[in-house]
């Protein structure tokens, strides 16, 4: 099936769920987002025809990855950490700069290591002088997948929650640029396994 077949399935899968999104109003265009590869799904039910731009690997999953994107309604920029990552991020930074809303990252993808933070967010922001803020979701009962990133997906007609956090400004990043990605690292950490714990009874993902 093509991208733009799945982004299909998974505008029908948002319809069944019932989404509750917190923290909406901290955001100030244009921002840099962050969220974890294993929390994609969920995380990104609120930004459906949002006009933002996301990274996408120039593997072949990339090319997957960028076709659900487009049929979602946000923009690819193709590359990652190991290749292709410099000139995505000198594309992404050319449209926000150019008028687009956001640029979001999955920090630890596309192949991980798992919850580990990559630089490429924090350069961004701090290339573009913008604030980082970072979006999870967690749902009662979900699937968990037994892929690299522990993928969670939630099951149709449930409830999705979906917290957003931060800002992080430049000024908070500032020092080494891999110590500022694994402070913001253990912040998405400790967000994400209190929602878990919160809407789940416990925390989905093992402690880092």
């Amino acid at each position: 099936m093509s991208g733009r077949g799945i982004a299909l399935l998974v505008r029908a899968w948002r319809l069944t769920v019932r989404l509750e999104v917190r923290n909406r109003e901290l955001l100030r265009t244009p921002y840099v987002l962050a969220l974890w590869h294993g929390r994609i799904i969920g995380s990104l039910m609120d930004y459906f025809g949002s006009g933002g731009v996301a990274m996408a690997s120039r593997s072949n999953d990339g090319a997957l990855a960028a076709g659900i994107l487009e049929g979602l309604g946000v923009r690819a920029a193709r590359g990652s950490s190991s290749r292709g990552g410099r000139e995505a991020l000198d594309e992404m930074e050319e449209m926000v700069s150019g008028g687009f809303p956001f640029a979001a990252l999955t920090v630890d993808g596309p192949r991980g290591p798992w919850r580990t933070v990559k630089p490429g967010v924090v350069t961004l922001a701090r290339r573009l002088d913008l604030p980082i803020y970072a979006v999870t979701f967690s749902s009662r009962r979900p699937h968990l997948l037994h892929t690299w990133d522990r993928m969670v997906l939630p099951r149709p007609f449930s409830k999705v929650v979906v917290h957003l956090s931060g800002p992080w400004l430049p000024a908070d990043l500032e020092g080494d640029v891999k110590a500022a990605a694994n402070r913001l690292g253990r912040e998405m950490d400790a967000q994400t396994a209190a929602l878990d714990r919160e809407v789940t009874g416990g925390e989905l993902w093992p402690p880092a």
